[in-house]
């Protein structure tokens, strides 16, 4: 089976005035969602949530304005080899140094992921409905001119950033990929020309992925998007956005309502 990627429509100014703000202070917000019903589905609750929702905490001080890259593991994924330093040294270095940063912090990395999840679909995105992305569909149809912004943005949609705490498309992880806020977008729309389809076959993924994009700037929004979600979870979830989109009048076959 392949993992099964997914775009949401996501509102980025709320999600950095309050749950960034919150994992960034006392976590009174965490402590809600840690602790709500959901919550002990989605993070296997247990009767050491306090102490897991501390070290959340703790390890959030390390995440960067964005809330994307953890200063250590960045600081790893960046080290330049030494000029006398023996490249095959420099690569094992590097490597075990990355392994050991996981597993000292997977567990918290792990609850970032599953509780964050939660927090965003109940405050700030919409699970349904989404584009689907699958383990290969967005890449094997949508691509960009190489140096363009475009393709920049674009690589977001699938891809983690250096240092990131988040998981790629190819994890086999629960979790998000990444996230693009709503000014990336303008800019992505600015430089569309540098956007096409890779063959005649893909063409109409592309116009319901551009018609997925365009209904996000148009109401102010960002997107996130997401690896092997909990869906029988979140489409329970009631949507904290008051976008209505009807996919039969739009015509969009790669959104989904998952039901």
């Amino acid at each position: 089976m392949g993992d099964w990627n997914t775009l949401h429509h996501f509102d980025d100014k709320k999600f950095y005035s309050k749950i960034v703000t919150d994992f960034k202070s006392n976590g009174e917000l965490i402590k809600k969602y840690f602790n709500s019903e959901f919550g002990k589905y989605i993070a296997y609750g247990n009767d050491k949530n306090d102490e897991r929702i501390a070290e959340i905490l703790r390890f959030s001080q390390d995440l960067d304005e964005d809330f994307k890259s953890h200063k250590t593991l960045l600081n790893i994924h960046t080290r330049k080899k030494g000029t006398s330093e023996e490249y095959s040294i420099f690569i094992k270095k590097r490597y075990q140094d990355e392994e050991d940063f996981q597993k000292a912090n997977g567990q918290v990395i792990e609850d970032i992921n599953l509780i964050l999840t939660l927090m965003i679909f109940s405050e700030c995105a919409a699970f349904n409905p989404h584009l689907i992305l699958g383990r290969s569909i967005f890449t094997g149809r949508v691509n960009a001119n190489p140096n363009s912004v475009a393709g920049e943005i674009i690589f977001n949609f699938t891809d983690s950033n250096l240092g990131s705490i988040f998981y790629s498309s190819r994890s086999n992880c629960t979790g998000l990929i990444n996230l693009v806020t709503n000014e990336d977008l303008k800019l992505l729309w600015l430089d569309k020309e540098n956007l096409y389809p890779t063959n005649e076959d893909a063409k109409k993924y592309f116009t319901d992925f551009c018609k997925f994009i365009e209904i996000a700037i148009e109401n102010n929004l960002g997107v996130v998007s997401c690896t092997n979600m909990n869906e029988s979870i979140l489409k329970m979830i009631q949507s904290p956005l008051s976008l209505k989109i009807d996919l039969e009048a739009l015509g969009l076959e790669s959104v989904i309502n998952y039901e």
